[in-house]
């Protein structure tokens, strides 16, 4: 740091930086390059991959998200992310309910899936590259919680996949399953999740449900937030 004299300026030129300090004017040379230890180097990628992967799987995801502009869902997920990414190199996981830190993701906190569905949603990898998921047999009103009004519920499964390196969306598939509210058990089923997973991927698979009304023959959305569970159930990493 030099002091100024003479002429006294405030602001940048070049790689001079003028500036006030306790009154004094003063000046100082802006270095070319600021050294980052690769710790810190780390940390910011870390940050930056997980903010657009983040940012991915909100798009991907966007069907089974009931607040999608929700900021604290929005943070809970970069965070999950990102703890995922600095656990060290992505292992080679078989696909099923448990990724570190993602699985049982809620993006909503007011609602846990399994308070409304007591019936285990689970995933299973059919073979290389393909995953399914396994709805047990159930009987609608012992399995599930729902409101007084209820008529039917809607099951929303929706899977994204993302690269790990870059962040960046692949693919995605959504479905729904419409079950009528009442005390007809309804048999087991097992469906595939068509969805590309290339090497370097990480694929997430989430569920949610949403509760309907029926008067007069006109279905309408229950739209209490604890009726309104939306939650990671699995994936995998290839």
């Amino acid at each position: 740091m030099g002091k100024q004299t003479g002429v006294y300026l405030n602001g940048k030129s070049e790689n001079i930086l003028y500036y006030n300090w306790k009154t004094i004017p003063c000046q100082r040379t802006i270095p070319a390059m600021v050294y980052q230890s690769p710790v810190v180097v780390a940390q910011q990628n870390a940050v930056g991959l997980s903010t657009t992967m983040g940012a991915s799987f909100r798009k991907l995801l966007a069907n089974v998200l009931p607040y999608p502009k929700n900021m604290k869902m929005q943070t809970a997920v970069r965070i999950a992310l990102l703890k995922w990414i600095k656990q060290g190199p992505v292992p080679s996981e078989p696909s099923g309910n448990n990724i570190p830190f993602i699985s049982e993701l809620s993006f909503n906190e007011a609602s846990k899936l399994k308070n409304c569905l007591k019936a285990p949603l689970t995933l299973t990898l059919t073979q290389p590259g393909e995953l399914a998921l396994h709805i047990p047999a159930m009987v609608p009103t012992s399995a599930f919680n729902a409101p007084g009004r209820t008529d039917h519920i809607r099951l929303i499964i929706a899977a994204g996949c993302c690269n790990i390196t870059t962040g960046k969306a692949i693919d995605n598939y959504t479905t729904n399953i419409t079950i009528p509210y009442n005390a007809v058990s309804i048999p087991s089923l097992t469906m595939p999740v068509p969805l590309q997973m290339p090497v370097n991927s990480l694929t997430i698979v989430a569920a949610a449900l949403d509760y309907f009304s029926n008067t007069n023959g006109v279905s309408s959305l229950i739209s209490t937030e604890r009726f309104r569970p939306s939650e990671v159930i699995g994936g995998g990493v290839k």
